[in-house]
């Protein structure tokens, strides 16, 4: 059995152009085409005999062979999924099977054909492979269709009281700055959590508010790194991510384990600004060695939508600054889209091939996400929106650029956003970076223009 993803390799048999006066033989039991000699015959398989698969599904395709109605051994097989080779010069065993197995298939419609040559003899079977949207295998459905431009683009105005949360004094754990805000309505009251450090290494806090723009930080209230040797959130804790989940709320935050990488993410129960308990079975999600070519050693800054039918998706940033996707019908086992990432930094524009921290809601039909985009110390906010949280289609210009009077407390960077939808007002809480170190800040646009999706 071979077992490949799509598009790596060559076959040695070319792909049938295809006869459009129609097929010469139907083998009915299997619904299945095969050409040219009667003696030799081939027909063809999915796995389980399931010919509509997810996306990301790991799909093995069987062809049996025979040859005056006994098994072909030794034949030899190529198989093609649409223009790809996915089985190449396969030969089958003394049962006159040969197979080939591959994840991550095409969405729509796609023809499996096995081209066979044994001895003199040539034959071909073929089948349709129907692949559909990622998490179909778990009930999820999403609305594929492309955007063609963008249906809304925010005219943020930032606030008149900004920053809204600033760094204490030393020694507080806040000291040097504040960042990655977390922002969610408990009740009445407004709760922020929220990354800080006194110095390099991060930490993560809280504060609450009764208007979303006058904050108190809470203290006593933190997830704090261990400082331990093995330990997943050794160094620091930082980007937490706050969301309710039936009636439950949960923090989920980055930990590091080493000095400069080994990123994970975990997740605490709070009751809105206080800690209730962190999960056992910390990490919940860690980086991967199928994801190490683009994502390295770390994945963070969770941005988590829990949907109503019970599932959660999530965005995180990886050690190479590009987004990826999972999803979770718990919040704790997730799984990753086959196809990550699903968004990437452009190199010729502001984002400097490098995006990070996105921040996704959902509202009126749309994914809408805010992102951090740009070479270091020159960190802007950019937008992109979506039909089904993969496919994204982005603003050529940031949302939120770093002001151009010089020496103010965000004349550095902005980054790091997280978006509130209240009402008919988006709500962007960020970090800003400047004289003062770094702090929050507030900017809000009217979602009036934001029509439902068709």
């Amino acid at each position: 059995m071979m077992m490949m993803m799509v598009g790596l390799v060559s076959c040695s048999h070319d792909k049938p152009a295809g006869d459009e006066s129609g097929p010469e033989d139907v083998d009915t039991a299997a619904g299945l085409t095969p050409a040219s000699p009667q003696s030799l015959k081939a027909t063809l398989a999915f796995t389980d005999d399931l010919d509509i698969v997810d996306e990301c599904a790991t799909v093995c395709v069987s062809v049996i062979v025979s040859d005056e109605h006994e098994p072909a051994e030794g034949a030899n097989v190529d198989i093609w999924l649409g223009n790809d080779c996915i089985g190449p010069d396969l030969q089958t065993d003394g049962t006159g099977l040969a197979q080939a197995c591959v994840w991550g298939v095409p969405l729509g419609d796609t023809e499996v054909v096995a081209v066979v040559s044994h001895e003199d003899d040539h034959t071909e079977a073929s089948a349709m492979l129907t692949g559909r949207p990622f998490g179909f295998v778990d009930g999820i459905e999403r609305d594929t269709t492309p955007l063609e431009g963008l249906p809304f683009v925010p005219n943020f105005s930032r606030h008149s009281a900004n920053p809204v949360l600033s760094p204490g004094h030393s020694p507080s754990p806040d000291a040097a700055g504040l960042m990655f805000p977390s922002v969610a309505k408990v009740d009445d009251t407004w709760v922020m959590w929220h990354a800080r450090t006194p110095d390099l290494d991060y930490s993560i806090g809280v504060a609450t508010s009764n208007d979303g723009v006058a904050w108190t930080k809470v203290a006593g209230e933190s997830i704090l790194p261990t400082g331990l040797d093995g330990s997943w959130r050794r160094y620091a804790t930082n980007s937490p991510m706050f969301l309710q989940v039936g009636i439950d709320w949960r923090v989920y935050f980055t930990g590091r384990g080493g000095e400069t990488g080994d990123l994970t993410i975990g997740m605490a129960a709070v009751d809105g600004a206080a800690l209730s308990a962190l999960y056992p079975e910390n990490p919940v999600f860690g980086w991967s060695d199928s994801e190490l070519d683009w994502a390295g050693t770390a994945v963070a800054h969770p941005s988590i939508i829990h949907h109503p039918d019970g599932q959660l998706e999530m965005w995180y940033s990886t050690g190479y600054h590009r987004i990826g996707y999972a999803y979770s019908l718990d919040g704790i086992g997730w799984n990753r889209h086959c196809k990550n990432p699903v968004f990437e930094g452009e190199g010729a524009g502001w984002e400097a091939a490098s995006v990070k921290s996105a921040e996704v809601v959902y509202a009126q039909g749309y994914y809408m996400m805010s992102y951090t985009g740009g070479p270091r110390g020159d960190f802007m906010l950019g937008w992109a929106m979506s039909r089904d949280g993969i496919h994204w289609t982005r603003s050529a210009l940031p949302v939120l650029a770093t002001p151009t009077t010089p020496g103010t407390w965000e004349s550095n960077s902005v980054l790091g956003s997280a978006l509130v939808v209240d009402g008919d007002t988006l709500k962007m809480y960020y970090s800003g970076t400047g004289v003062t170190g770094s702090a929050i800040g507030l900017a809000t646009a009217s979602l009036g223009e934001l029509e439902p999706a068709p």
